[in-house]
């Protein structure tokens, strides 16, 4: 039975740790906010990688490395955690790069805390002719939905912090490689090769951003004395999508294929007190794009077909049986700049699992009707930010609530001061009415660089 491998409980004391992680954010925000406007106005980043020459003059320029990078700081009544990345980009030449760097988290709650310093997005890319070629540790994007998609299946996730944290920073880097045929001026087709995989990683089950089905998990093993069969993490299992793209003047479409692996496992109670964890096939058929309805207008869409997925229920904290059910997905949106420096953002998507035999950890009902919208107005030449985002479950009740302050110090140096609200609805238990006792007001730090 392999109850630490599951739990991925790691303690250490508070203290002396809290302390110099006090004192180190301390100093960072000064330096940058007492030198940061003006070290950085007169740093020429605009020319960064040549060696300054003058214009008309017949010496080569020197290509030098670039470095880019983020800072992301986060606190909450609960808990904090620290996210950075750096990233050193390298020109080779004859549409060459190389982009090479490294990533760490830093998630604590309590004494429970958790370092991981790995490798961040690497990768090598040329461009030969109508192709060109990407490899190493990727992080890729896919589908037409902003923060919410039925198609991003590439990279799995880090859920530390529940639903706390940003959509894109929270993907992990996965070895793969990407190719792409530019077929004409209207057509490519491209696709991903992943030998490698990874699943998604949670927070402990003593974690207030712990999920229900594993809490729940837990308490069989710890009390009642079930057993757990865990399925491997991480593992040589090749999976691959492959994308049909089409470009017009008011039309974009793209076909996909993808073949991958559950990110998230699938739980079970197979036999009284067996537990089952595995990350079946997830099989996708799937379409997105954008139409010009009018000059004005532009529509987002996705629809996706996953054949025969893999579900478990899930009910009032008891874990079942698997069972087998096909999974539609749809998502319309669309984004305006309006007037007055007010931006809106706003989609509509169904869930469907036409052979839903009871409640599962990720759908409560048959067909479930959602919606995002997100809303900001821009004061101060956008050194002021208001921003209102909304997730809202129309079927079981429950929402996502998040306002937020921005006060952009500087092209490199954000604060952003909020509150996330989140809501049972009818169901407590449901992906978001777990966490209804999480509200908590928010304040983050991101640098950039």
């Amino acid at each position: 039975m392999q109850i630490s491998r599951f739990l991925h409980i790691e303690r250490r004391p508070a203290g002396a740790g809290a302390t110099w992680r006090a004192v180190f954010h301390t100093v960072i925000l000064l330096l940058l906010v007492f030198c940061g406007q003006s070290a950085f106005a007169d740093d020429g980043w605009d020319d960064w990688g040549d060696t300054g020459t003058a214009s008309g003059t017949s010496e080569p320029k020197i290509k030098r490395p670039f470095i880019s990078g983020w800072w992301n700081w986060q606190y909450n009544e609960f808990s904090s955690f620290d996210q950075g990345r750096v990233t050193f980009e390298k020109e080779l030449g004859k549409g060459s790069k190389l982009v090479t760097g490294g990533r760490v988290n830093y998630y604590t709650e309590d004494n429970n805390k958790k370092w991981k310093v790995f490798p961040g997005e690497n990768y090598y890319f040329c461009k030969a002719g109508d192709f060109d070629f990407k490899a190493g540790f990727l992080v890729e994007s896919l589908g037409s939905g902003d923060k919410f998609s039925f198609v991003d299946k590439i990279n799995s996730r880090y859920f530390h912090n529940g639903l706390a944290n940003d959509y894109d920073r929270d993907k992990k880097e996965i070895p793969g490689v990407r190719a792409t045929w530019y077929i004409n001026k209207h057509f490519k087709f491209s696709g991903h090769y992943l030998p490698y995989f990874t699943a998604s990683e949670f927070p402990s089950i003593f974690s207030k951003w712990a999920y229900a089905i594993h809490k729940s998990l837990a308490n069989e093993l710890l009390f009642k004395g079930g057993v757990y069969n865990a399925a491997n993490d991480a593992d040589f299992d090749p999976q691959f999508h492959v994308e049909l793209s089409s470009t017009y003047p008011k039309l974009e479409m793209r076909w996909h294929y993808l073949r991958m692996k559950e990110r998230l496992p699938i739980i079970s109670q197979d036999k009284p007190g067996i537990f089952n964890g595995s990350y079946p096939l997830d099989e996708t058929f799937a379409v997105d794009g954008s139409v010009n309805v009018t000059e004005e207008f532009l529509m987002r869409y996705e629809f996706a077909l996953s054949r025969n997925r893999t579900w478990t229920t899930f009910e009032n904290g008891h874990i079942g049986k698997k069972f087998y059910s096909d999974h539609y997905g749809i998502l319309l949106g669309t984004d305006r700049n309006l007037p007055n420096n007010f931006y809106v953002n706003v989609q509509g998507m169904v869930s469907h699992v036409p052979d839903l035999l009871r409640t599962t950890p990720f759908q409560l009902n048959e067909t479930e009707y959602l919606s995002s919208l997100q809303m900001r107005q821009n004061f101060r030449q956008e050194k002021l930010q208001i921003e209102f985002n909304a997730l809202k479950n129309f079927t079981s009740g429950e929402y996502v609530l998040t306002p937020k302050i921005l006060l952009v110090k500087s092209d490199y140096l954000t604060f952003v001061f909020g509150y996330q609200l989140n809501g049972e609805g009818a169901e407590s238990l449901g992906p978001v009415g777990q966490f209804s006792k999480n509200n908590t007001a928010v304040f983050e730090t991101r640098v950039t660089f």
